[in-house]
C-alpha cells in the first residue's frame, strides 16, 4: 500500500511516497518526522520576501526625510555659501545620488535578481546597478553621479554601499553638499504584511561633515508604473519636490 500526502509538498520538494510493503513502520517514522522538522525551514525561506521587493515604490511622505546637517564643517559651509544656481547640473537634466534619494517625489522600481539589483528612478531616467556578486570596488570604474554600488543580503535586508561618487547635493538650491570622497550605506527592509519598504541611509563625508548623516525613507507600492520623464533643460520640472 502506498500513501501520498499533499501536505508534504513544498516549493522545493515533490510529493513523498512511502511504500509500506517494503518499509517497516519503525523505519518510516524517523523519515516522516525528519520531513516534519524540515518543513518549517522551507516556510522560513527568505527568497519569497526578497522577491516582493521587485515592485514600483513611491515615498509615503515626500519631503520629510532630509538629514540633519548641523554637523557641517567650515569647508562644507563655504561650498554652500558659494552655490551658484545657474551652474547646477540639475538645470541640464543631470541628477546626483543625493537628490534622487531625498527630494524626488517620483517613484522608483526595484528589480531583484540573483547577482544584481537594478533601481530605476523615474526622475531624469536615472539608473543604478547594485552588484551582489562583487566584494571589491572596481578601480577602473570612473566616478559618476550615482557612483558604484555593491550589495549583500543580511537575512531579508539588502545592504548597499556606494562609492566613486561625483560631488553632489542632498537637497535643492545649494543645501547639504557632499564630496567625491563620500561613502553611502543603504539598508532596504521590506515589511511584507504592511507592504512598506523602509530605506535607512547613511552618508559619511568627513571633509564636509564631522559626523555621519542619517535619514530614513518609507515607501509604499505605487499604483502606476515608472513613466518616461520629460526633462526641460533650464527648469527643475514640475512636481520635483513633492
Amino acid at each position: 500500500m502506498e500513501y501520498a500526502s499533499s501536505s508534504l509538498k513544498t516549493s522545493r520538494c515533490s510529493t513523498v511516497i512511502i511504500n509500506l510493503r517494503t518499509v517497516s513502520f519503525r523505519q518510516a517514522v524517523p523519515f516522516i518526522l525528519g520531513i516534519a522538522v524540515a518543513l518549517p525551514v522551507f516556510a522560513q525561506d527568505s527568497s519569497a520576501d526578497r522577491a516582493q521587493m521587485t515592485d514600483v515604490w513611491i515615498r509615503v511622505a515626500p519631503g520629510t526625510d532630509h538629514p540633519d546637517i548641523s554637523s557641517i564643517t567650515a569647508a562644507g559651509q563655504a561650498v554652500m555659501n558659494a552655490y551658484d544656481h545657474a551652474a547646477d547640473g540639475i538645470l541640464k537634466c543631470l541628477i546626483d545620488w543625493g537628490r534622487v534619494n531625498t527630494v524626488s517625489g517620483f517613484p522608483m522600481e526595484l528589480i531583484i535578481s540573483e547577482n544584481q539589483v537594478t533601481i530605476l528612478y523615474e526622475y531624469n531616467h536615472t539608473v543604478r546597478r547594485v552588484f551582489l556578486d562583487q566584494t571589491d570596488f572596481s578601480s577602473a570604474y570612473p566616478p559618476s553621479l550615482v557612483g558604484y554600488s555593491i550589495g549583500h543580503w543580511e537575512n531579508d535586508t539588502l545592504v548597499v554601499e556606494t562609492r566613486n561618487l561625483l560631488p553632489g547635493w542632498l537637497n535643492m538650491d545649494g543645501v547639504a553638499p557632499y564630496t567625491g570622497a563620500a561613502v553611502t550605506t543603504e539598508r532596504f527592509t521590506l515589511d511584507p504584511e504592511r507592504q512598506r519598504l523602509t530605506v535607512a541611509r547613511e552618508l559619511r563625508d568627513s571633509p564636509y561633515y564631522s559626523a555621519p548623516l542619517t535619514w530614513i525613507t518609507v515607501y509604499r507600492p505605487a499604483e502606476f508604473p515608472v513613466y518616461p520623464y520629460d526633462c526641460t533643460v533650464g527648469s527643475y520640472g514640475s512636481g520635483l519636490e513633492g
